[in-house]
């Protein structure tokens, strides 16, 4: 990993000669001390994770769509059975058809950003960065 300076890392104050062992969460004098976890990724590295995802995402669709195909037939020989057995009936296929957008869209945003990462630059990446790029959960 690369080592790289912004304006979040700054030196440790220095302390008087009297604390002469450091503790734990105090920075000896003239430490960096970075504010929160950046991690330090290649842009190759980066696109190989998102390409990832996108296939994820993308097997979740067509694992959606063949439950969707699996619940029209249901629905076709059982629907008038299961209304009057249920007193009303409501198909789970709106719900489905709501995660499968979110998988397509999921997919082609990360594929747009995958097409246009630096691949010989390297990325300063925080927790939100992560999230949006959907290698931590939300």
């Amino acid at each position: 990993m690369h080592r790289v300076r912004s304006s979040r890392i700054r030196k440790a104050a220095s302390r008087p000669a009297s604390i002469a062992t450091p503790t734990f969460g105090i920075a000896p004098p003239g430490a960096d001390i970075i504010d929160g976890i950046k991690l330090t990724v290649n842009g190759r590295e980066l696109a190989v994770r998102i390409g990832e995802r996108i296939r994820w995402h993308r097997e979740r669709g067509d694992t959606l769509i063949q439950q969707m195909t699996k619940l029209a037939e249901v629905e076709r020989s059982a629907a008038e059975d299961l209304a009057t057995a249920l007193g009303r009936f409501e198909s789970p296929r709106g719900i489905m058809e709501h995660r499968l957008r979110e998988h397509q869209d999921k997919a082609t945003f990360l594929a747009f950003v995958r097409d246009h990462i630096a691949t010989d630059a390297v990325f300063r990446l925080d927790s939100n960065d992560l999230k949006l790029i959907d290698v931590l959960p939300r």
